[in-house]
């Protein structure tokens, strides 16, 4: 069963490639475009073993490309390099030494587990704050595809093992993406580029959610869906502002620019660097270091004190202090 159900799902995988691959508005469709590219490779070697057995490197390692590569593709902050360099060594030292000992191949399909079900739990989390619309929706559809080929999975494999598990599968990628190449028309229309710049009403607006957020970035709890509501508008309408007139893909991106910022003007305040962070709406030190460093490169503390010694090499010299020389 398998080895017929696994050609047509791989050729599936490859034309809803294709599709992807062509929708210059969708973020991220290299990355895309290759992960289902490597799931028709992942279907065609669970049918054909032999065949394909000097990819096995490549098959082994799968699980971590389509993690990275969805995940890219997706906006998701990638893991370190060096991080993903040594999940990929496990990954495939696992997988070899699974041939001579049982034990190793349980922990690679843990492993493997993992990381596919890391990614629907990251998109799920980062969702409420996306400020793309094409890409909330695409998210959406992917979480509930991959809810189903993941309940399914789970029910073959617990019923039937590794090859039941693989055929039904098959079967249902086969299924989602010809439901997708399917709905090819209204793809586009989703996907379809919002136009770039701002109306007169929407320019108007965005002055209004600079001047709410004026008042309330220092709240903690402030989400896009609370300023919506304090602005009294639709949340996609918000999302469409702030990314169009201010640039950012993300809500939360946007909030730590008006928080490091205030930071900033204030840093020459007396008070340690906790309180000066808790007062522009952090919640702990840790969380401010991270976001400040990934936004200037550099940690609070030194930003304070490089602006502190620019102000003392910048303070005009009295003839005390030149007496002192």
């Amino acid at each position: 069963m398998l080895t017929l159900i696994a050609p047509a799902t791989a050729s599936a995988q490859i034309m809803l490639a294709v599709l992807v691959w062509r929708q210059s508005a969708l973020p991220g469709r290299r990355e895309m475009a290759a992960a289902l590219c490597l799931g028709a490779l992942y279907f065609l070697h669970a049918a054909f073993p032999e065949v394909l057995r000097p990819l096995v490197p490549i098959i082994v390692a799968g699980p971590l490309v389509f993690n990275r590569a969805l995940g890219l593709g997706l906006g998701l902050t990638p893991r370190p390099l060096q991080v993903d360099a040594a999940l990929l060594v496990l990954l495939v030292g696992l997988a070899g030494l699974g041939f001579v000992f049982s034990p190793a191949q349980l922990v690679w399909d843990a492993l493997s587990l993992y990381l596919f079900f890391e990614l629907p739990v990251r998109l799920w989390r980062r969702l409420p704050g996306d400020l793309l619309n094409a890409r909330r929706r695409v998210s959406y559809a992917l979480l509930a595809a991959g809810a189903l080929l993941g309940a399914g999975l789970a029910i073959a494999s617990v019923l039937g093992g590794s090859t039941p598990a693989a055929t039904v599968g098959a079967l249902l990628t086969f299924l989602l993406c010809l439901a997708t190449v399917a709905f090819g028309g209204e793809l586009k229309r989703t996907l379809s580029p919002e136009p770039k710049g701002l109306d007169a009403a929407e320019t108007r607006l965005l002055q209004r959610v600079r001047a709410e957020m004026a008042n309330t970035y220092a709240d903690p709890r402030l989400s896009l869906s609370r300023l919506a509501q304090r602005l009294g508008i639709a949340e996609h309408r918000l999302r469409r502002v702030i990314h169009a007139g201010e640039g950012e893909e993300h809500f939360s991106r946007y909030l730590n620019r008006w928080r490091i910022e205030s930071f900033k003007a204030r840093a020459k305040e007396e008070g340690t660097i906790l309180e000066l962070a808790l007062s522009v709406g952090y919640n702990s030190l840790s969380a401010f270091n991270r976001a400040f460093k990934a936004s200037e490169g550099i940690t609070p503390s030194a930003f304070r004190a490089a602006l502190k010694a620019k102000t003392s090499d910048a303070s005009p010299k009295t003839p005390d202090t030149m007496s002192g020389q």
